[in-house]
């Protein structure tokens, strides 16, 4: 075969050096060099039988290929036997190398721990026992690459190479240039994104100061604000129905073992009678006439003395929350990508993204970090770490539209020379008056790079993207009280603003603009004032005093109206909330590699 070739045996996969790998110990025939995207390429080579074998004690099995350009040698593969041939043809063989490097696997893993960065990775939609590692390029609309040389695992985009362009322009075989126009692309993707979990808490709030409060709006004489002291005519009924620590309420509500009342210390509290003075009828009396004189000698005055007790009171309830909040992202994507058939009846194509992941909100990550923070929170997607979780949503589904938008391929073969630096990580550009716009802009998808007597060439295939290109910019929105050129958004609320992703084409509605579906209590600050619906204390100190002062029977009347502290607490269980994130994302710009429309 024409031209400097050659093929070194190795014992391993070792640094190529021209001075010991630019030999021939094998005389080649023909070769055939390819690779597919997600693949490992491979050498198809046919050697002159030398009659030594293949897999005798201490025969190596890799090999370095490398060709002589007239300036420097340079390497083309590094690979290890994969088959060995089951006939001989008169007297050549073919053997089939593969460039897989021997710690594929770990390299492979090594790679993709350093992937799995929010928001394109996020534990809280991935399993924690997730092994494919494919997730962790999911959101990238990427595909794992390994070097035929160097043996690198990287990633390369499915749309745009990262290593450069092939200018091939018109220098290819005008014979061998062919156009296929592949599956129909999506032109948008459903979101439909479910987060549930439990939001929970607990803590305890002192209400000794209210009631106090309350006890003094109820004309109690203690004025100590410090002393949580109230007082009522009534104070052992008080004593007696007071709540007891341990107990259960209702609501997720417990009493605190601290709980207590009792009579205030008598060395700092005064304590008083409310004396009353009545007519009543007097028992011992001995009138049998009936006559006003004798009427009025059956009554007799009394005094009524009613004690006032100061009662020291500490009183405080438990809490734990335990309510079931739901949050879902629902939205769609569209890409701003040609119609790639244009019929009467032609039908869009939407690509669905379903998700649903249980208490992962609440539940440590790899690094030990709960994604909500507090799980005393109403919401989660309302947060930088929740938005981080919505834009993995966004960017799955950024990831899907564009592999699709990749909808036309291009055949076409070229020199050698032009050819042997193709890799799966580059682009090439194509002219051709036959090409729509007379020129196509592709990803290199497949390669083969053939040297033998039928000639030396190299056949690309190019996948072609049928987007618009162009750019999208997120809106800061408006400031709530002032223009965000004057005081900025940190220090008001944005109205009508925009957020971006890392990937600089996803915009997308700020989701803080969503109302959280909640009963307004709110759990990291629940204290005595929040925590407390109602609190009132009926027949204190005042109403007694004025009602048994003009009763006929004070000591009857004031049986009927005991004080009475009503507390009413806000319901920390059993409740159920829903809420519906529903973000406008401005349609997704894909690459144009092929103007369809031309």
């Amino acid at each position: 075969m024409a031209g400097p070739m050659f093929f070194a045996w190795i014992a391993d996969a070792i640094s190529f050096d021209p001075l010991v790998h630019a030999v021939e110990d094998e005389q080649i025939l023909s070769l055939q060099l390819s690779q597919q995207e997600t693949e490992f390429a491979s050498l198809e080579i046919t050697l002159k039988n030398n009659g030594a074998g293949l897999l005798g004690p201490g025969r190596m099995q890799w090999c370095w290929l490398s060709w002589d350009d007239g300036e420097t040698v340079v390497p083309l593969f590094l690979g290890r036997l994969i088959a060995v041939p089951e006939q001989i043809e008169g007297e050549a063989y073919s053997l089939q190398f593969a460039a897989r490097p021997s710690d594929f696997d770990d390299r492979k893993k090594a790679l993709a721990e350093t992937l799995k960065q929010l928001p394109f990775y996020d534990r809280v939609w991935i399993a924690a026992d997730e092994e494919d590692l494919d997730v962790a390029i999911a959101t990238r609309g990427a595909d794992w690459h390994i070097d035929r040389v160097s043996h690198e695992v990287t990633i390369t985009d499915h749309l745009q190479g990262e290593d450069g362009l092939i200018a091939i322009g018109g220098n290819h075989i005008y014979d061998q240039m062919s156009i296929a126009y592949g599956d129909k692309p999506a032109t948008s993707a459903a979101i439909e994104a479910t987060l549930t979990w439990k939001q929970t808490g607990k803590g305890t709030i002192d209400v000794s100061r209210r009631i106090y409060d309350a006890s003094r709006a109820a004309k109690s004489i203690y004025n100590y604000p410090g002393s949580n002291v109230i007082a009522s005519l009534t104070s052992d009924g008080l004593k007696a129905d007071w709540p007891k620590g341990g107990t259960s309420l209702d609501g997720g509500w417990t009493v605190n073992n601290d709980t207590y009342v009792e009579d205030a210390d008598k060395n700092t509290f005064n304590y008083y009678t409310f004396d009353v003075t009545y007519f009543g009828y007097a028992s011992d009396s001995t009138a049998t006439e009936n006559s006003a004189e004798a009427f009025f000698a059956t009554y007799t005055e009394y005094t009524a003395k009613f004690p006032v007790v100061p009662l020291k009171q500490v009183t405080k309830f438990d809490w734990a929350a335990d309510r079931s909040r739901t949050e879902t992202l629902r939205c769609t994507m569209y890409a701003a990508i040609q119609p790639l058939v244009v019929a009467p009846d032609d039908t869009e194509i939407t690509e669905e993204i379903t998700l649903s992941a249980p208490d992962t909100v609440t539940e440590a990550d790899d690094a030990g970090v709960m994604p909500i923070g507090d799980q005393r929170r109403a919401s989660y997607l309302d947060t930088d770490r929740g938005r981080a979780s919505a834009e993995y949503v966004m960017l799955l589904a950024r990831a899907r539209l564009r592999s699709r938008a990749r909808a036309v391929e291009v055949h076409c073969r070229v020199p050698w020379s032009l050819g042997i630096g193709a890799t799966l990580r580059k682009s090439a550009s194509v002219d051709d008056a036959r090409l729509p716009g007379g020129t196509v802009r592709g990803k290199i998808t497949d390669y083969k790079i053939v040297a033998g007597p039928e000639g030396w060439y190299c056949d690309l295939t190019l996948g072609c993207a049928i987007g618009y290109g162009g750019t999208v910019a997120p809106d800061p929105g408006a400031g709530s009280w002032a223009e965000l050129d004057y005081s900025g958004a940190d220090y008001q609320d944005t109205v009508g603003g925009q957020s971006g992703v890392p990937t600089d084409d996803i915009v997308y509605s700020n989701l803080s603009e969503t109302t959280i579906d909640d009963d307004g209590v709110d759990l990291i600050a629940l204290d005595a004032t929040t925590a407390v619906e109602t609190l009132t204390i009926s027949n204190g100190l005042g109403d007694q005093a004025e009602a048994v002062f003009v009763a006929l029977d004070p000591v009857e009347t004031l049986k009927g109206i005991p004080t009475l502290v009503c507390l009413q607490l806000v319901p920390l269980t059993g409740q159920e909330f829903e809420t519906v994130f529903t973000p406008a994302i401005e349609p997704l710009p894909i690459p144009q590699t092929i103007n369809l429309e031309a």
